[in-house]
């Protein structure tokens, strides 16, 4: 059998499996692995939950296993693959890091330090352009386009089962992210420190873990991660039963909320326990006497966002509509605003804001230069004076191959056509 030029890289992941298909060995490295596991296998987890991913892959004809770490790996990988269509790779448990701000900064810093060595690119800087005159030019070497721009009220419910390969699966499940990131904590490092305390073993079985193809149900003595899991379950259960909601106390020491409803007897309460940060729901009356309304003030545009990005990571043209019919799974009935917004909000944490994506052009036009010696590439800025932030207005940009070829065929004339963007900004 000949040597494959393409292969299917099948993720297998909590039970699931997604298929990478038609992946070229020849460019493909560690990051575009990364990349396309984080797409297809983790697009359902929010952007700023860290995570260290452990892959393994299956050596063919054997029943050993090989890590995937680095770009080394990757290509070992490949020739292990050459006569296999199919790879099979796993993702094993999933090590999650406790979402503080400083965390996340630090990471993605170090991810994106680690994405340039692998692919040879060193710091340099970037020369742009100046509208005020061709020959005068700046270096700048600040690009802040790979950090976050996180709604301070997004939440996040997140449930994360951690398989491991040869050992019997164990659920653990962590939720972060509820409008503001304040220290928030996590599940249990392994599984050893459970047996080793027994009491956390208890807790542990009592902690509330999210299904999404079950309704969320209180009862007294359930346990959360922290304060934040706490509300951001408390958010989904009044949209799911849509009541309003009156929070009387919303504490990091405690949380007191009441049904909204004249006369409706609804009422929960919750405080830390003995380690002060795990949530216990104390004291709840879970009988309900008002009605349904499918119109909850709770279901807000960030909410509506959230609950579409999985969705629209593969249906970035979503209608309208097709929003609209999102929502009626979770019983919410959203405005027309709040659909344009949420719309909006969630195509830009799949795709990045138009104004970050113009202060990654000083990059893209440098890594131009470096990858496609011989090409030409200019950004014009309007800068009045030194003291104001340049404002993007044109970019040129002519590939060497292009004026190659324009210079062997002799075209006798030159034709020129602006390109007119269909975006907000003009």
């Amino acid at each position: 059998m000949g040597r494959i030029i393409a292969h299917d890289i099948v993720v297998h992941y909590m039970g699931n499996t997604v298929r990478i298909p038609n992946v070229d060995p020849k460019n493909y490295q560690y990051i575009d692995l990364l990349g396309d596991v984080t797409d297809k296998a983790m697009n359902d987890l929010p952007g700023n939950l860290n995570m260290l991913v452990h892959m393994k892959c299956a050596i063919p004809r054997t029943t050993s296993f090989m890590d995937i770490s680095s770009d080394k790996s990757v290509s070992d990988m490949f020739k292990l693959h050459e006569q296999d269509l199919v790879i099979n790779l796993y993702l094993l448990h999933l090590d999650i890091i406790p979402t503080t701000e400083e965390n996340m900064v630090d990471n993605r810093n170090n991810q994106l330090q680690d994405a340039q060595k692998d692919k040879g690119i060193e710091k340099t800087p970037i020369l742009v352009v100046d509208s005020e005159g061709d020959d005068e030019i700046y270096a700048s070497s600040s690009d802040d386009s790979w950090k976050d721009d996180m709604d301070s009220d997004l939440e996040d419910v997140i449930a994360e089962d951690r398989a491991l390969i040869s050992s019997s699966d164990k659920e653990e499940n962590d939720l972060s992210d509820y409008e503001e990131i304040e220290d928030a904590q996590v599940g249990p490092d392994s599984e050893s420190d459970q047996e080793s305390d027994p009491l956390r073993a208890i807790m542990l079985s009592k902690m509330w873990t999210y299904n999404p193809r079950e309704d969320i149900e209180f009862e007294k003595g359930m346990l959360f991660t922290n304060v934040d899991a706490f509300r951001a379950v408390l958010k989904d259960y009044t949209i799911q039963k849509g009541f309003p909601l009156v929070r009387l106390k919303n504490e990091k020491s405690r949380c007191t909320a009441k049904c909204g409803a004249e006369g409706c007897n609804w009422r929960i309460h919750a405080s830390p326990v003995a380690d002060t940060t795990t949530f216990m729901v104390k004291t709840y009356t879970p009988e309900h006497t008002c009605v349904m309304d499918r119109k909850n003030s709770e279901a807000t545009s960030d909410w509506i966002a959230k609950k579409l990005i999985s969705v629209m990571r593969d249906h970035p043209e979503m209608t309208s509509k097709g929003v609209k019919a999102e929502m009626q799974k979770h019983g919410v009935l959203p405005s027309r605003m709040q659909i344009y917004r949420a719309k909006k909000k969630a195509l830009e944490q799949i795709e990045g804001s138009h104004s970050e994506a113009y202060g990654r052009l000083p990059k893209y036009a440098e890594l131009l230069r470096i990858n496609n010696p011989g090409s030409i590439m200019k950004i014009h800025y309007d800068r009045p004076n030194l003291l104001m932030e340049p404002k993007f207005l044109r970019l040129f940009i002519s590939f060497k191959a292009q004026r190659d070829g324009f210079l062997a065929g002799c075209r006798p004339f030159i034709g020129f056509d602006g390109f007119h963007l269909k975006v907000c900004f003009h």
